[in-house]
């Protein structure tokens, strides 16, 4: 779930001139600034990455590519990949993670849509039962006068 945000903090701050490196640094440190119960397993592992490549003097996108797959999250590893990929040969990174952003956002619409359609069946029973009894109290009187 924050995965189409993280992507789009990182296109916002290249569009603005920062390299993909530094973005995704300043993208970690803010992560690390967040309380506690802000913070989710992919903001604390972002975070762990950051801290991890300070003391090792390695490569963040290097650390979050073996994040990605060590997590097994197939949209976590298209995008470590597509970074991997831009550090490796220079790729157009800005577009491929524009599309990668595009489509995390379609599947989290989805998902969203899915847990309301969800939430509506779920709903319909109780509103039937609600329903039956307002037509069992208001026939009541009126069953009750016809003897």
């Amino acid at each position: 779930m924050t995965m189409p945000g993280f992507i789009n903090q990182l296109l916002l701050m290249m569009n603005s001139g920062v390299t993909a490196q530094e973005a995704f640094v300043k993208i970690g440190e803010g992560y690390m600034a967040l309380p506690e119960e802000r913070q989710n397993y992919f903001t604390r592992e972002i975070s762990g990455i950051i801290e991890a490549a300070r003391k090792n003097g390695e490569s963040v996108i290097v650390g979050f590519y073996r994040f990605s797959r060590f997590s097994g999250v197939k949209e976590l590893t298209r995008a470590a990949g597509i970074l991997m990929e831009n550090r490796d040969r220079g790729t157009d990174l800005w577009e491929k993670l524009a599309e990668q952003s595009e489509a995390l956002w379609a599947e989290r619409k989805r998902a969203a849509t899915e847990k309301i359609r969800l939430a509506e069946s779920k709903m319909s029973f109780p509103l039937g039962i609600m329903l039956m009894a307002l037509i069992i109290i208001t026939a009541a009187p009126a069953m009750m006068q016809i003897r």
